[in-house]
């Protein structure tokens, strides 16, 4: 059958959402960006540096986004529309240029796509078991306020306010999580 990285192996050698630029309309709409004849501009950023900017025009149904890829000026129209949440109010989609409807959009290349559409996977799905446990260890490790990697000593004292209860069963999941990896 197929060949090495077809079918249902954990994604490897696919490209990551998280190394693409997430353009969420949910984000857009909780600062009330999407109101029609609006200007403004977006950025993305990288350790408090300016990584990217984009530009706005919201209209009726769409936005006008202006850039540049790779030095190229580049102007995209997005179609957006309202769908209405079960208890009040309307939630907002992305038509992607394909027209698969979605919540984020992916400026993994020159124009802005869904995830489906660029095959971004999730770094999350590419990970093997092993990988899972020392994330979840690192993520504890950082609740209680420790330096991630299994080598680093866990810290003797409980954050203040945590219950002992809960700084116990961290301690423990945490020293299980790590030594079956």
């Amino acid at each position: 059958m197929g060949g090495w990285g077809s079918g249902g192996s954990w994604g490897f050698g696919k490209r990551k959402c998280e190394d693409a630029l997430p353009l969420d309309v949910r984000k857009l709409k909780r600062k009330g960006c999407l109101i029609p004849g609006r200007s403004f501009s977006w950025q993305w950023s990288v350790g408090g540096n300016v990584h990217s900017t984009i530009g706005f025009k919201v209209y009726e149904q769409h936005v006008t986004l202006n850039y540049n890829h790779r030095k190229e000026p580049v102007e995209q129209q997005i179609l957006f529309e309202w769908t209405p949440c079960n208890y009040g109010g309307e939630r907002a989609w992305w038509r992607c240029p394909r027209g698969r409807r979605c919540a984020v959009v992916y400026g993994a290349g020159k124009l802005f796509s869904c995830r489906v559409c660029y095959s971004l996977a999730y770094s999350s799905t590419c990970e093997t078991g092993r990988d899972r446990k020392f994330r979840r260890a690192n993520e504890l490790r950082r609740k209680i306020g420790a330096k991630a990697k299994s080598l680093n000593r866990l810290p003797i004292f409980k954050p203040k306010g945590m219950h002992q209860k809960t700084w116990d069963r961290i301690i423990f999941e945490i020293k299980i999580l790590e030594h079956q990896g």
